[in-house]
């Protein structure tokens, strides 16, 4: 009795609610152990979820022609997106390595910002917090910066706009502590001391990463192995890269660090 009930089962429909529930419940595993950000924006988990949802409510509305026969099945179609679903749940979960990444075309940010810089005086800066408040982009939202004791620190959530902010107003810098966590990114063109302690910036998801920092000189860059996680602390200075004005850090101090638990950065 069992083998005639599944031999009247609706292939074509058992396909889609194969693909259906198996992209619903992928969503739902990496929503729920937080790895969703390794693939979109948290800007775009919302939409993550939304399609959750959408997707369960569609097999149980497909769910009751399981048993309805249809003489013309085609489930060819529907091949395609068994391959992906099945990549979806065997392909690790863990962050892109920069190993086949190039630095913006290998390029630091000050390099890709390629404007005139203007001398601007640091009237504002006190013994306290310097507070500045950069129009980065028209289409982002302004991010106060803070100079603490005349160190700019770099976190998280300031990481990609201190950069550009950096690199847009160099000369207003210079000469500023500067403190970041990042790993090591090095790309054919680098001299023996000079890397990148970077961050792969995320703008909507996994496809568009893309590793954004300031170049560093370092007596012992060519120890330092790729990928590495590391805490720097230097200075900034400008100087004649690729004939072009930059700003580097000069760095100081380099001790091997913790992974981030959020990896990436974001432009707004």
């Amino acid at each position: 009795m069992l083998l005639i009930r599944l031999k009247k089962i609706n292939k074509e429909v058992f396909l889609k609610l194969i693909i259906l529930l198996g992209f619903s419940f992928f969503f739902y595993d990496i929503i729920k152990t937080g790895k969703v950000l390794l693939y979109v924006n948290p800007r775009i988990v919302p939409y993550v979820k939304f399609g959750m949802v959408a997707m369960i409510s569609l097999s149980l509305f497909i769910a009751s022609d399981l048993f309805k026969s249809n003489r013309k099945e085609n489930i060819k179609p529907y091949l395609f997106f068994i391959i992906p679903l099945f990549m979806a749940f065997m392909t690790p979960k863990t962050s892109v390595s920069s190993k086949s990444m190039t630095l913006t075309n290998a390029k630091t940010r000050s390099q890709i910002s390629n404007t005139k810089q203007e001398n601007i005086p640091n009237n504002n800066i006190s013994n306290g917090a310097n507070t500045i408040t950069p129009k980065i982009n028209s289409t982002k939202v302004d991010v106060k910066l803070e100079i603490q004791n005349n160190t700019i620190v770099l976190s998280d959530n300031n990481f990609e706009k201190w950069t550009e902010e950096i690199s847009n107003n160099m000369l207003k810098y210079e000469g500023k502590n500067i403190e970041l966590t990042g790993f090591v990114f090095k790309t054919d063109g680098f001299k023996y001391n000079e890397f990148v302690p970077a961050r792969l910036m995320m703008t909507c998801c996994a496809a568009d990463l893309v590793p954004v920092g300031l170049l560093a000189h370092y007596d012992k860059a060519k120890i330092l192995k790729q990928d590495t996680w590391i805490m720097v602390k230097g200075k900034i200075k400008i100087i004649d890269y690729n004939g072009e004005k930059s700003p580097i850090i000069v760095v100081d101090k380099i001790r091997n660090t913790e992974k981030p638990k959020d990896e990436y950065v974001y432009p707004y």
